[in-house]
């Protein structure tokens, strides 16, 4: 085709697509105000506003108990679930037992010997309780990954990222919901049903870590481990308003992560991280996930000085794939403000009040095709067909068959893997020339964010073009994950910070990009962040 014809094609799409969006918008938003919304409210038990380093020291000085703590998580769990069918498996009777003896220990343990002193380095979250997505191993639990085939298989062993936390002295409390095959961006499979938003049952909680995040958003966890290959911990981080780090590539270990995917960059867009409610719990979390050897990859600063570090923003994407970011989104991030809105949000602005720092608003044009990077470098991955994935390896789902079963309501897999199977079969939006270009542009890419990103330098991005849709939302505006997908693809640390409530109580929030071993800075950033716009906010009754 012509390039001529090509521009003008683009043009046309984005005509369309800026009719498209607000109209699907304008329905889901009619439909669901027929709805019942339902909402989960601050929690009365003041145990569960402590962060996980808070706890375990509180736990350490025997100022409260490890047993009353986990009890106070399980109460909590089942005032909660009902409203976001967030937890698929409990352990809670292991837990308990597991919390007496981390009682007993310190009950009797001489607070003067090394072994008592030795504590907060050997077991700095000693008695505190976890949680973990459906797609990570832990030893006799269940990991379905939301496919029904494995409704039954029960793992022999922690992944690495388990086995470190429980080591760290942590406690496996629950296992949380996920999308099938954890492919999609909301949290729904034939198994368990679907997770909501704590903040309006009518939304979505994100995908595919969707069911920790609205956990820990809900009060039910304090610290949870999610996984992210196209933003699965910083969609629903930002959906739940709580902060989701995914890490540099290689930093945490994925080995226990199902499905576990080998190929040429795999291990460049595929992270398990840590989602929580605090910003102070995410040094000690990045530490015990890294462990040693991941250590070494990162830039270990006891301080940064904020008044140094230079500071971009970005606007967003410049597509016709995707909406615009919408304004109430826009304002979370701008540097422009008017003061009526300054208190709520405008990350950009109050770095720059704060450290008397100048942002400079950059526009990397390749950055536009975000969701073409994402797609080619899938299919860098040497992996079995998504159908395959839908049998778990042990044969191959036929999605058109599929496809009829579930039209009469009798298919074991959901709408968005069924489509996913046959798009991945049988679309192939790039011929091998437009691929390899493609590739370089992304190369190309990435050592321009790195170069201006190195050092200490953070770039802020609108987190999602919207507030977090409703229920089905995301099949008519399916690409929306682009917003996220582009730092996976381009091999780069990101932290999802929350910025406050929209004027319906919805989370806001941005993302904080930095170049690759600069998770700490982006820490530092989000401490900041949370200093000035307050952090998680549960609701008020």
């Amino acid at each position: 085709m012509p390039r001529s014809m090509m521009v003008a094609f683009r043009r046309l799409l984005f005509i369309i697509s800026r009719l498209y969006f607000p109209i699907v918008s304008c329905f889901f938003t009619f439909v669901n105000y027929f709805c019942t919304k339902r909402c989960v409210h601050a929690p009365e038990d003041k145990l569960l506003l402590i962060s996980a380093t808070e706890a375990a020291k509180m736990i350490r000085n025997r100022e409260i108990t490890s047993v009353d703590l986990i009890k106070a998580y399980v109460k909590r769990i089942n005032e909660v679930n009902d409203i976001i069918n967030a937890v698929v498996q409990m352990n809670f009777e292991d837990a308990l037992v597991k919390a007496q003896e981390v009682d007993e220990l310190l009950d009797n343990l001489d607070r003067s010997t090394v072994q008592f002193k030795n504590l907060v380095l050997e077991k700095p979250l000693l008695g505190v309780p976890f949680t973990l997505k459906d797609s990570i191993e832990a030893d006799s639990l269940y990991c379905t990954i939301g496919i029904l085939s494995r409704k039954n298989i029960v793992s022999k062993k922690d992944a690495v990222v388990v086995q470190r936390m429980k080591d760290a002295g942590a406690i496996l409390l629950a296992v949380t919901n996920v999308p099938e095959v954890c492919m999609w961006w909301e949290s729904f499979n034939v198994i368990y049903g679907r997770t909501k938003n704590p903040y309006d049952s009518r939304r979505i909680a994100g995908g595919s870590s969707g069911g920790e995040a609205a956990l820990v958003a809900s009060a039910g966890s304090v610290i949870g481990i999610g996984s992210d290959i196209a933003g699965s911990i910083r969609m629903p981080s930002y959906f739940n308003g709580i902060f989701g780090l995914k890490p540099t590539p290689g930093v945490v270990p994925i080995e226990g992560h199902l499905p576990l995917i080998d190929g040429y960059r795999t291990d460049k867009m595929l992270c398990i991280g840590p989602i929580c409610r605090y910003a102070k719990d995410l040094p000690l979390l990045l530490r015990i996930f890294a462990g040693s050897e991941g250590m070494k990859l990162l830039q270990l600063h006891n301080s940064y000085n904020m008044k140094k570090i230079r500071l971009f923003y970005m606007e967003g994407l410049k597509t016709p794939l995707v909406p615009e970011v919408n304004e109430e989104c826009y304002r979370a991030l701008r540097k422009e403000t008017a003061i009526k809105w300054f208190k709520k949000s405008h990350a950009v602005r109050y770095l720059e009040l704060k450290y008397n720092l100048s942002a400079i608003r950059v526009d990397l044009p390749f950055a536009h095709y975000a969701l073409e990077f994402f797609l080619t470098s899938m299919e860098d991955i040497n992996a079995p067909k998504f159908s395959m994935y839908m049998a778990d390896l042990k044969g191959d789902v036929n999605c058109f068959v599929e496809t009829l079963k579930w039209l009469v309501g009798n298919s074991d897999h959901t709408l968005p893997a069924i489509i996913t199977g046959i798009a991945d079969e049988y679309f192939a939006p790039f011929t091998e020339k437009q691929k390899q270009k493609l590739k370089n542009q992304r190369d190309r890419l990435i050592r321009e964010v790195t170069e201006l990103l190195s050092n200490d330098a953070v770039l802020l991005f609108p987190a999602f073009p919207t507030v977090a849709p409703y229920h089905h939302q995301p099949l008519f505006v399916p690409l929306n994950f682009g917003y996220t997908a582009l730092w996976n693809t381009l091999a780069v640390p990101v932290i999802q910070c929350p910025v406050g409530l929209n004027d319906y109580n919805i989370p806001l929030g941005v993302q904080v990009i930095g170049a690759p071993g600069s998770d700490f800075l982006l820490i530092s950033v989000a401490q900041d962040l949370e200093e000035a716009f307050g952090g998680w906010k549960a609701l008020q009754k």
